[in-house]
């Protein structure tokens, strides 16, 4: 399911948006990369249920950089007015990450 039907019924003004997953994994995207058809939460693949071994029970899926930072095992979105770096962050990678701008840590 595209992102977008999730986020017309709210009402807000962020511009970013933080998935946090099991296992204390984050990351954040700004919000204009996941809507626009660009980001989806899948909770199926070919009519069944997401297994667990396929980041189920939901994962995200979309165009860079939402591709390059699948999150799986979704349990929740949080919209943010600022970016929240997400687990890769922490460590010193790029908020964005664009590989076609050489984005990879934190000052690229």
């Amino acid at each position: 399911m595209s992102v977008d039907p999730l986020l017309a019924e709210v009402d807000t003004n962020a511009k970013f948006v933080s998935a946090w997953c099991d296992g204390g994994y984050t990351t954040n995207f700004p919000i204009e990369d996941m809507t626009g058809g660009r980001a989806w939460i899948a909770d199926e693949f070919g009519g069944e249920p997401l297994h667990p071994e396929h980041g189920g029970p939901c994962a995200t899926a979309g165009s860079a950089p939402v591709l390059l930072e699948e999150s799986q095992v979704v349990r929740g979105l949080e919209l943010r007015d600022h970016a929240k770096p997400g687990l890769w962050e922490s460590y010193g990678y790029h908020n964005y990450g664009d590989p076609w701008r050489a984005q990879r840590y934190q000052g690229d």
